[in-house]
């Protein structure tokens, strides 16, 4: 999968391969979206911003990262393991997730 500048993901609307997420507190439509992902041809997930393109962030990135490698690791079998990097959306940290068909990165 190309990846494409966040700048330019946050102008696209949500689809089949685009999910805006504000926060981890609902883990359950998140896991459900990175199945499917994995289950069709891949996707991208944004982590830290609203379905209205409000960008959140979150205020310890790092634990956030940790928090969602184990929410992953924890509920998906078999294994999945999209690619995970923090950037910055107007200065905030946010998540973005990328992974192809299969899970594979």
């Amino acid at each position: 999968m190309n990846s494409l500048p966040l700048d330019q993901l946050l102008r696209e609307p949500e689809s089949k391969t685009l999910e805006f997420k504000r926060d981890l507190s609902s883990p359950k439509p998140l896991l459900k979206t990175l199945v499917a992902f994995a289950n069709t041809a891949g996707g991208r997930l944004i982590i830290g911003v609203a379905d209205d393109k409000t960008i959140f962030g979150f205020e310890q990135p790092l634990d956030e990262e940790e928090r969602l490698a184990n929410m992953i690791a924890d509920s998906i079998a078999p294994r999945l393991v999209p690619n995970i990097e923090m950037v910055s959306a107007r200065g905030n940290p946010v998540w973005r997730t990328e992974s192809d068909s299969l899970g594979r990165n």
